[in-house]
């Protein structure tokens, strides 16, 4: 283990470098066939990787969440840079904006995809240890590129290493594509990883250090990918690929007769992860089990290992900075919210996802333990993909995908009482004492087949059973469409009404699935992306989409500026940060 990682360091010195990308003279580099001697360096590799991805833990925050409704800076910040990203009038010399240190971590990969493959050739490295280690690499990559992507639209996609990294500012070499032909291009390569599932118990780099498992360290492939089609507008692929890991418990749980089988990934009803307990997939140590069956994808911070955590110094208002904080849209909107039994508030807000220290809200997901009067107990964890992110996604695209029902399903109660007539009816399950043979099921075909008969005359107990839905998971009351011009309401009795207006149902539908995005996964780095993401599926017909939903912060803090950066967002280039070498 000690080797292990004293080679990582080693090979994270390697990495940063790629010979000479910064501009390290010949005679001081190290030799890299000294070091890809065999899979132990290999291991070595992609672990300092996915180390160097964890310096860009602030970044992806404050890009992804600060650029979107639901974070503001606070008025104490000082920060320029900060303030220019809240208002979408971005200098070219925003540090913030800088795609260099995404670039880096690049390069390191394609240094190592090259040395992987050497290996193989070589036989320094079998068949079976380089295709998990390549599709690591491989994947991390892809996502680097669809972050890029996301910010800044057009870019140069380089997947061979440089000799230096200031080699991308040559355009003629290094042209720039636009973002649909980038995600082309990282769908046909993710695609073609030759492995593409979590990894399987026995390889090396499934370990135990510093009481951190490594199992759930590395990216999940199936979710990139379900990402990429999302992005694309390929909507039954993108649900096939999420439902791999809804589910995924089959693989881990192969019994299929477990707690764990139910609730891994599934949304079920777990009473550690539901109402106020929710708060313990971020209040949980890393790797705890009840959380884990929430968490699909996470990095620890370490007190005793850098990077230390970023997100004291952004967020708290004692022993950080106090940068930003959460938005008055954010907390009205959470505040709006009301449960099955009428009592207001949505307990994923208050004293969650944000606290009140003092009189100023402070933004806690990721500094839930925190405590500073222990400034030097800094431990956490970077969660960076869960359950209700997979479920919500799948539910974009399933709505998108003519699949309302399923979409209205995951977003609210579960699939058992969305297709039970009697609960759609009444808002009452119809029980477990009656046959069940013909409900509670989809009935659909493949990735859209859901099968959650529960009853005991004949007896089921199958596998989505337990599901309750994201909304239903925190005893929220459900959310509806206005069903005011897109079904016949001509027959009160049918529980499934016509739709008579498919395009304006999708929208609308959107519309809920966007808005419980902000209320589930509010500061963790979606909020950007996803709003990005349907502003480019209606630019041709609700081109204000984006420049509404962004001036809907300022209107809810009473800032002035609210019509200046709407009318900005107006522009499509302004939705995307300036490229600048």
């Amino acid at each position: 283990m000690k080797r292990l990682l004293y080679t990582a360091l080693l090979c994270c010195t390697l990495l940063c470098g790629c010979k000479k990308l910064f501009d390290i003279k010949p005679k001081e580099a190290l030799d890299h066939s000294a070091v890809y001697q065999n899979v132990n360096d290999a291991d070595a590799a992609v672990i300092g990787i996915y180390g160097k991805l964890m310096g860009l833990s602030a970044r992806y925050m404050i890009l992804n969440e600060l650029r979107g409704d639901l974070v503001d800076v606070t008025t104490s910040t000082t920060d320029k840079y900060l303030q220019e990203l809240n208002i979408h009038d971005v200098s070219t010399d925003n540090t913030y904006a800088d795609p260099r240190p995404f670039y880096e971590v690049i390069m390191n990969c394609n240094d190592a995809l090259k040395n992987f493959d050497a290996m193989l050739q070589d036989k320094r490295m079998s068949n079976d240890d380089y295709i998990l280690r390549y599709s690591a690499v491989g994947a991390i990559r892809s996502w680097l590129y669809l972050q890029l992507g996301i910010h800044y639209g057009e870019i140069p996609y380089i997947t061979d290493p440089l000799e230096t990294i200031d080699a991308i500012k040559d355009a003629a070499r290094f042209p720039r594509i636009s973002f649909d032909e980038l995600l082309d291009k990282l769908v046909t390569f993710t695609e073609g990883l030759p492995y593409k599932y979590p990894f399987p118990a026995g390889t090396s780099l499934l370990i135990t250090t510093d009481g951190y498992s490594t199992e759930k360290f590395f990216i999940n492939i199936k979710c990139l990918l379900g990402e990429l089609y999302l992005w694309k507008g390929n909507y039954t692929q993108a649900a096939l690929n999420y439902r791999v890991m809804m589910n995924y418990a089959d693989v881990l749980y192969p019994a299929m007769n477990s707690e764990q089988w139910y609730e891994v990934y599934r949304i079920g009803y777990t009473a550690n992860l539901s109402g106020a307990l929710w708060s313990n997939i971020f209040s949980q140590p890393y790797g705890e089990r009840y959380s884990n069956y929430e968490i699909i994808w996470n990095l620890p911070f370490d007190k005793n290992f850098a990077p230390s955590n970023p997100f004291i110094a952004l967020c708290d208002n004692i022993r950080g900075s106090y940068q930003i904080r959460p938005s008055e849209l954010a907390i009205a909107n959470w505040n709006k919210q009301f449960r099955s039994d009428n009592t207001p508030v949505d307990q994923r807000g208050p004293n969650v996802s944000y606290k009140y220290s003092g009189t100023q809200p402070v933004i806690k997901k990721y500094t839930y333990n925190y405590n500073p009067l222990l400034p030097f107990e800094t431990n956490s964890k970077w969660i960076l993909f869960r359950a209700a992110a997979l479920h919500l996604h799948y539910a974009e695209a399933a709505n998108r995908d003519n699949r309302d029902k399923i979409a209205y399903a995951l977003m609210n109660t579960g699939i058992k009482n969305t297709y039970d007539p009697v609960y759609m009816a009444t808002g009452v399950t119809g029980g477990e004492g009656r046959n069940v043979t013909d409900i509670e099921q989809t009935k659909d075909v493949a990735p859209y087949d859901f099968d959650a008969r529960d009853g005991n005359y004949p007896q089921f107990r199958n596998v989505w059973y337990r599901n309750i839905g994201v909304r239903g998971r925190m005893g929220l009351k459900s959310v509806k469409v206005d069903s005011t011009g897109v079904f016949d309401m001509s027959n009160p009795l049918l529980t499934d009404k016509p739709v008579i207006n498919r395009p304006e149902l999708i929208n609308r539908m959107e519309d809920l699935i966007i808005d419980e995005d902000g209320l589930e996964l509010a500061f963790e780095g979606y909020r950007w992306p996803d709003l990005l993401r349907i502003a480019l599926r209606r630019q041709a017909t609700d081109p204000a989409w984006l420049a509404n939903k962004i001036a809907a912060k300022f209107i809810a803090a009473h800032d002035s500026r609210a019509e200046a950066v709407r009318s900005r967002l107006m522009n499509k280039a302004n939705w995307y940060l300036p490229f600048k070498w």
